[in-house]
C-alpha cells in the first residue's frame, strides 16, 4: 500500500483527524499515514536550516529555527519569480531532508564514538556538513533520488557516520576552554569551522550528488510546469464569472478612476466571455483588479 507523508500544520491535527473514526477507518488511516511519517512545522524548519547550511540556527531551538525558516519562505514567496519553485519537487526534496535528518539521528545514537549528550547538535552539524560536501562536489545532494528510495541508503549512512565523528570533535572542543558546547553550537564561528573542515569522502558518494546542468534543467522544467498550472488556475477563477461580472467591475473602477491601461486591455475579452477568453497574463491582471476593486468598496457583481 502506498503511504503518505503527513504534514501536521497545527498541534494535534494528526490525532484530531482520527477523531470519530470507526476502528476499521482508523486502521486504514494509520496504514496510509503511519506515525513515523508524520512531521511538524518545526521538524520541517530544523531540517531545512541544517541542509541550507545554517546548523547554528537549528541549534538555537525549534522556535527560532521556524521563525528563520518562515521569514525566508515569506521573502521568497513575495517574489512571483520564486513562487514557481514551490511545487511537488520542492515538497519531495523537503521530505528527503527529513529522511536524512532522521537517519542521522539514528546513526549518531548507535555510533561507537558517541558518548551521549548533545545529539541534536551533532545531528544538525552532520546534516549541514553532508549538504556542504555535496555542494563542493556538484550541485548539491540529489534529494529526488533520496525521495524515490524513501531512505538514506548505505552510502549516505556511511558518509553521515564519518562526518558525525568529525563534527563531534569540533563541538566537544570549542576554541575557548570551558566554553559550553550548546552555546558554541549556536555561533556562526562554529558553523564556519564545521564547513571549513575537510571530510573523508566514501566510495560512491558522488552518485548522490546532482550534476549542475541536469539539476538546473530539472528545476527549470519544474518552474515552467508550475507556471503553467498557476496560469490555468487563475484563468479558471476568471472564467467562473460571466461577462456581466466583469462589466460591473469595469464600470466601478472607471468611476473610481483606478483602472490602469493594462487592466483596461485585460477587461476587453473578459467583458465578452464566453465569446472571448483572456490570456493567462490578462487573467492574473484581472484577479489583481478584483482585489483592488473590493478594497475600494465594490460589491461583487453589483
Amino acid at each position: 500500500m502506498q503511504t503518505h507523508w503527513y504534514y501536521e500544520r497545527a498541534r494535534g491535527q494528526y490525532l484530531n483527524d482520527q477523531a470519530g473514526m470507526s476502528a476499521p477507518q482508523r486502521n486504514r488511516f494509520l496504514l496510509i499515514n503511519p506515525r513515523r511519517q508524520v512531521l511538524t512545522k518545526t521538524d520541517l524548519a530544523k531540517a531545512a536550516c541544517c541542509f541550507d547550511l545554517e546548523a547554528d540556527v537549528a541549534c538555537k531551538g525549534a522556535e527560532k529555527a521556524f521563525i528563520a525558516f518562515a521569514e525566508r519562505i515569506t521573502k521568497e514567496w513575495e517574489d512571483e519569480a520564486n513562487r514557481a519553485k514551490y511545487n511537488d519537487d520542492w515538497f519531495r526534496s523537503a521530505i528527503a531532508r527529513i529522511i536524512l535528518f532522521r537517519a542521522a539521528e539514528a546513526i549518531v545514537s548507535k555510533a561507537p564514538w558517541y558518548e551521549g549528550g548533545y545529539r541534536s547538535q551533532i545531528v544538525a552539524y552532520s546534516c549541514m556538513r553532508l549538504a556542504a560536501l555535496a555542494q563542493e562536489l556538484g550541485a548539491g545532494l540529489n534529494y529526488l533520488k533520496i525521495w524515490n528510495q524513501q531512505g538514506a541508503g548505505a552510502v549516505l549512512e556511511e558518509q553521515i557516520l564519518l562526518i558525525g565523528e568529525q563534527m563531534t570533535e569540533i563541538l566537544r572542543f570549542p576554541p575557548r576552554a570551558g566554553q559550553n558546547i550548546g552555546e558554541w553550537a549556536k555561533q556562526q564561528a562554529c558553523r564556519k569551522t564545521a564547513i571549513d573542515t575537510r571530510v573523508k569522502i566514501v566510495s560512491d558518494f558522488e552518485d548522490w550528488v546532482g550534476r549542475g546542468g541536469e539539476q538546473r534543467l530539472q528545476e527549470r522544467d519544474a518552474r515552467r510546469n508550475r507556471r503553467v498550472q498557476d496560469g490555468l488556475d487563475v484563468l479558471k477563477q476568471v472564467l467562473e464569472h460571466d461577462a456581466a461580472y466583469w462589466i460591473s467591475a469595469r464600470e466601478f473602477c472607471r468611476a473610481k478612476n483606478i483602472l490602469t491601461p493594462e487592466e483596461e486591455r485585460s477587461l476587453v475579452p473578459a467583458c465578452q466571455i464566453p465569446h472571448r477568453v483572456p490570456t493567462d497574463r490578462q487573467a492574473a491582471s484581472l484577479m489583481r483588479l478584483v482585489e483592488k476593486a473590493l478594497d475600494a468598496g465594490w460589491s461583487e457583481g453589483t
